[in-house]
């Protein structure tokens, strides 16, 4: 027989001594050096020479006067698709600029992404195979689409453990924040280990042991010298579960975005949370609304077709903005054999010790499964009760929608409001 080989994955739970934030802030100096607020700079626009690749040269000049303002394809095809017009203007030019190729993404797309900043905060000291080689491909990922510019990519350690480490991360975080006050948009990875226990965030360390604090404690402490651009941002907590589960710690997230308005905080509900199965899913999402524009409630769902195994192993949470009012949505992956209804089907019968691929059969919104072993429940010694084989029902959530992305004969989303 083939000999196999588990390799324990890095992973981002654990547990750790908890700690007062608000006690060691009392411990800092009252005084702190104000920083003098750099002058900014904006990037130049990347876009203002597209039109480069639709316009002759001999008519280039024309187009490069400041009164001359040119409309995208996209944008001009969205304004005129039940009328259609010419895609120029009289007398600008005399005759349409030529337009090559197709339309490669969707057509109601715009491949005219603004200033973006990707933030990367990671607990000091960290192993270097969790969330850096992720955030990594992520931003190179991004990188690509521009290249003149209009870009930054930072890496922000924390250690809150002390006065002297966190007053350090203070400064760091300042300076950052003011560099970043120029890009329109900014996405913030945040990778620590998170007690399996209590849902807490280890924040650094004391004596070089790690600890941990409430998650409201610390979200507040890390975001605060960040807030001009956390403000509108995009959050992506690369931590375990236990922040979702358990509902003081998710209760802590959730007020923390009413205080700090982010655009949207995603996060992962899987126990001890695999970072390389968020990747497809992640780059399909920061391509929809960073790259394409698309709103960030739609673009969740789309990049559901892209998420490769991430369902099996994780729910997704998504926190986001709706009309003024904090909404959180709950992707859900359900597979009739596998996950049914978003339930963990065992590998092994609980009553009589078999593995199995359990096959269920369903009625209206209700799967049922039944041990196919023909001896499950019985016993043999004389005088003993024997039970019926082991039996699973499973109904789908209340308030649940499914959904088309994703989708396949067996499998699908779940979408619910939490």
């Amino acid at each position: 027989m083939a000999r196999t080989k588990q390799i324990a994955r890095k992973v981002t739970g654990g547990s750790a001594p908890r700690v007062n934030l608000q006690v060691l802030q009392k411990k800092k100096a009252k005084a702190k050096a104000a920083s003098n607020k750099p002058s900014l700079k904006k990037p130049a626009n990347i876009n203002s020479g597209w039109w480069g690749h639709v316009v002759s040269e001999e008519h280039m000049y024309k187009v490069k006067k400041l009164d001359v303002k040119f409309i995208c394809v996209t944008c001009h095809w969205q304004k005129n698709k039940n009328d259609p017009k010419p895609y120029f203007k009289k007398p600008v030019l005399s005759t349409p600029p030529i337009i090559p190729g197709g339309f490669q993404y969707a057509m109601t797309s715009q491949v005219a992404p603004l200033p973006t900043a990707l933030v990367h905060l990671y607990l000091e000291g960290i192993h270097q195979d969790i969330g850096h080689p992720q955030v990594a491909m992520l931003h190179s990922f991004l990188q690509a689409y521009f290249p003149e510019g209009d870009y930054n990519f930072s890496q922000l350690p924390f250690n809150l453990g002390t006065p002297e480490s966190m007053e350090a991360y203070e400064k760091e975080a300042s300076h950052l924040a003011n560099t970043l006050c120029a890009y329109s948009k900014v996405v913030l990875f945040l990778t620590t280990h998170s007690d399996e226990d209590r849902g807490d965030l280890f924040i650094g360390y004391i004596n070089n042991k790690p600890v941990a604090s409430k998650t409201l404690e610390f979200l507040q402490l890390l975001l605060s010298p960040l807030s001009k651009v956390v403000d509108g941002a995009d959050i992506i907590f690369y931590v375990c579960g236990s922040v979702v589960t358990n509902p003081q710690s998710f209760n802590g997230v959730k007020e923390v975005a009413q205080h700090f308005t982010p655009r949207t905080m995603l996060l992962f509900d899987a126990e001890h949370l695999q970072l390389a199965c968020t990747v497809p899913y992640l780059q399909s999402l920061l391509d929809n609304t960073i790259i394409q524009g698309f709103p960030v409630s739609s673009a969740a769902r789309v990049a559901l077709n892209d998420c490769g195994m991430l369902g099996r192993h994780s729910n997704i949470i998504l926190v986001m903005w709706q009309e003024e009012a904090l909404v959180v949505e709950k992707f859900l992956w359900t597979d009739k054999h596998l996950k049914p209804w978003g339930h963990l089907l065992p590998v092994q019968c609980p009553q009589c010790g078999t593995i199995q691929k359990w096959v269920g059969g369903s009625a209206e919104k209700t799967i049922s499964f039944e041990c196919k072993y023909s001896n499950c429940g019985k016993t043999i010694g004389a005088g003993e009760v024997s039970l019926p084989p082991k039996t699973y029902s499973f109904s789908i959530p209340e308030n649940a929608t499914q959904l088309p992305q994703g989708k396949t004969k067996t499998s699908s989303w779940l979408q619910i409001t939490l």
